[in-house]
């Protein structure tokens, strides 16, 4: 250790004693800097942003784990939607999900679905505060699937194989049904290549998000699966214009989804 600490004594008074090295070293430690702040950059951004996003779906997933026997946690909130169809949900079912939450399918790498959680933190953050008011006095909820997980041997994808197979006529229930929506009939030139997404398990998309509502206010064209309001990457709503893409504009949109109003209102509809 003392042979190497030698070594570099001698590399620092070479360096120290040599004044031509000196404003070539710092001239190269300039352009080492400049060049690598693009990628700082987006090293940085990654902790903020994707990472952030990806934490936050992750906190609120189901998990996959025996979707192979229909026995995971997606399994067990799709056999809860499809009980509360036939009127058949226990109490035990109700006190577990709620009777209105989102359910957004996302993935890892998924910009559009990075986009889509400014919306929810933020709404989540600021939840029935001023400008956030939520009409139903309910509580926020919200549930994630992470469609990209594979068996242990990376032959399957969990999703597509198991969980959308066993639950298929959900998804083309409502791919139907929800053309009867208002968010639909305004939206009717974007939404109707994204819902056509939902019918084969190799097509589907990311983010697909749900408003499940069992609620008596649920508008009439939530079908029986309780899947009233469905939505991919959504626009912000500004009032008298303005950005789009903030927090706080995708934030009300979302606000307008969970209390069936503004895009997603009968009232904005009679106005179109």
């Amino acid at each position: 250790m003392k042979a190497i600490g030698n070594f570099f004594r001698r590399i620092g008074r070479w360096i120290r004693d040599t004044a031509w090295i000196q404003p070539l070293l710092i001239v190269a430690a300039i352009f080492i800097v400049v060049f690598s702040i693009p990628y700082i950059t987006v090293w940085v951004r990654s902790w903020y942003n994707g990472d952030a996003s990806v934490s936050y779906y992750q906190k609120y997933a189901l998990s996959l784990d025996d979707c192979e026997d229909g026995k995971s946690e997606v399994d067990d909130l799709f056999q809860y939607l499809d009980d509360q169809s036939k009127n058949k949900a226990t109490d035990e079912q109700k006190n577990k999900y709620g009777d209105k939450f989102f359910l957004s399918f996302v993935q890892e790498g998924c910009s559009d679905c990075e986009s889509n959680y400014y919306g929810f933190n933020y709404l989540q953050t600021n939840w029935n505060k001023s400008g956030y008011e939520i009409t139903d006095g309910g509580s926020f909820k919200i549930y994630t699937v992470f469609i990209d997980e594979y068996d242990d041997d990376d032959k399957y994808n969990l999703f597509s194989k198991y969980v959308y197979n066993s639950w298929d006529t959900i998804f083309e229930i409502t791919a139907g049904t929800y053309q009867e929506s208002y968010y639909y009939m305004i939206n009717s030139d974007s939404m109707e290549s994204s819902l056509e997404t939902m019918l084969d398990a190799d097509s589907f998309t990311t983010p697909t998000t749900f408003l499940i509502d069992f609620t008596k206010d649920a508008p009439f064209y939530t079908n029986e699966y309780g899947i009233s309001e469905v939505f991919f990457d959504y626009e912000g709503t500004t009032v008298g214009g303005g950005d789009t893409t903030t927090p706080q504009a995708k934030a009300t949109t979302l606000r307008d989804c969970w209390n069936h109003e503004g895009d997603f209102g009968k009232e904005n509809y009679d106005k179109s």
